[in-house]
């Protein structure tokens, strides 16, 4: 969690509140619900991969975002990466804010 927190405050986004949500997957994913200073929800996703993020990777973050969508109404959406993205997987989340490790 540590490491997230970083990249955040590197992008200015300072959240009070930082939670992890438990996903019952085997990919190396982490996925966060926070609140900023602004009192807004934000959205935070993690991928721990080598490879590129590709098309076929936003069904999994979008199945994170219906899990998260029933407890709370966020605002702001982060996507942090390891590695590449697919330029077709980068139009595609338009909505979301990118940072790489």
């Amino acid at each position: 969690m540590k490491e997230i927190i970083e990249i955040l405050q590197k992008n200015n986004i300072i959240c009070k509140k930082l939670q992890e949500i438990k996903l019952n997957t085997k990919k190396k994913i982490r996925a966060f619900l926070g609140v900023n200073i602004k009192n807004e929800y934000c959205l935070i996703v993690a991928f721990y991969k080598k490879s590129r993020f590709l098309s076929k990777d936003i069904e999994t973050l979008k199945e994170i975002e219906n899990i998260a969508k029933i407890n709370f109404r966020y605002k702001k959406k982060i996507l942090i990466l390891n590695g590449e993205i697919c330029s077709k997987a980068k139009e595609k989340l338009k909505e979301w804010r990118i940072f790489w490790f």
